[in-house]
Parts: C-alpha cells; structure tokens; sequence
C-alpha cells in the first residue's frame, strides 16, 4: 500500500486564485411596487347596478346563515345573475 504525501501547495494555489477575484457592486434600482388594471377589468365598472343600495338587511339574513352554517351558495345561479344583470345594464 502506498501513502503519498499530500501537497498543500496547490491546495493553497487554487484558494489564492480564487481570492483574487472581485465581484463588482452591483447597483440595486429602486423599483417601486404598481398595480395595474386591465381594460377589462376597467370595463367591469360599468356594470354597476345601483350605488345607493341599502343591503344591510341582506348582510345581516347572510351573516346569521354563515353563522349557523346553513348558508349555501349555489355558483350556476350566482353566475346567471350576473350575467343576467350585465345584460339587462347593457341594453
């Protein structure tokens, strides 16, 4: 069996050549966060029924059922409203 001696000194050699290295600064551009709508979403306002609804008395019946748990939502049927809705406001 042969044992040969380790040599440090490339070891040495390759830590020194990657020591010298520099990395250059790299400047960070101040980027500021944006919220962006698209057009359709711009166009979704116009579908807008009534602004001055009173809905307190629907809130409080969905809150109660959301509270004892027996609220539903059936998604076909709320889809079909809205669409009904937007149909009826565009014509």
């Amino acid at each position: 069996m042969s044992i040969e001696r380790i040599n440090r000194q490339s070891y040495i050699n390759a830590y020194n050549s990657n020591s010298k290295k520099t990395v250059d600064k790299v400047s960070k551009s101040k980027e500021v966060d944006r919220i962006e709508i698209s057009s359709l979403g711009k166009s979704i306002k116009d579908y807008c029924l009534d602004t001055n609804v009173d809905n307190t008395k629907k809130i409080a019946d969905i809150k109660s059922k959301i509270d004892n748990g027996t609220y539903n939502v059936d998604a076909r049927l709320t889809a079909r409203s809205i669409l009904n809705a937007m149909k009826e406001n565009k014509s």
